[in-house]
């Protein structure tokens, strides 16, 4: 059975305001965009990090572009920042765009952070791409979709 893990938002604040994090880090912490699932997604991810943490990625493409992206969080402050930031440099990208989209840019809008939770960002970087992923694998085999859970 897997083991649940919780966080705790004190000690998640608490390390932010050591490490002087930026007041866009603490937007997108504590007031992130994006948060939700979209229904039938055209493209979908959800790969776990190092960490345990993950972010629950859905995408809606229409010609090539990403006209929504949403996330559903599970992890610290920092996974929470960097799914929020990933989705609102997604949101209006070209998939070519959006797949270009990597951690230091993630990091970037953020005004960086702390050291211990740049892979925070490597895993949101690596979501996003696996969802555009997704979303090519379903576009070449289209007569799946009706099928998939």
């Amino acid at each position: 059975m897997e083991q649940h893990h919780t966080h705790d938002v004190e000690h998640d604040l608490q390390e932010a305001r050591e490490a002087g994090l930026s007041d866009e880090f603490y937007a997108h912490a504590l007031t992130p965009q994006n948060v939700g699932m979209l229904p039938n997604p055209d493209g979908h991810a959800m790969p776990k990090g190092a960490c345990g943490d993950y972010i629950e990625l859905f995408l809606r493409i229409d010609d090539d572009l990403i006209t929504d992206a949403r996330f559903m969080p599970e992890g610290c402050l920092n996974t929470v920042a960097c799914g929020s930031a990933v989705t609102s440099l997604a949101k209006g990208a070209s998939l070519r765009e959006a797949a270009e989209i990597d951690a230091e840019r993630i990091e970037g809008l953020l005004g960086g952070l702390h050291k211990d939770h740049r892979h925070c960002a490597v895993l949101a970087a690596a979501t996003l791409k696996a969802a555009i992923r997704d979303y090519l694998k379903k576009r070449s085999e289209p007569w799946k979709r009706p099928y998939a859970k």
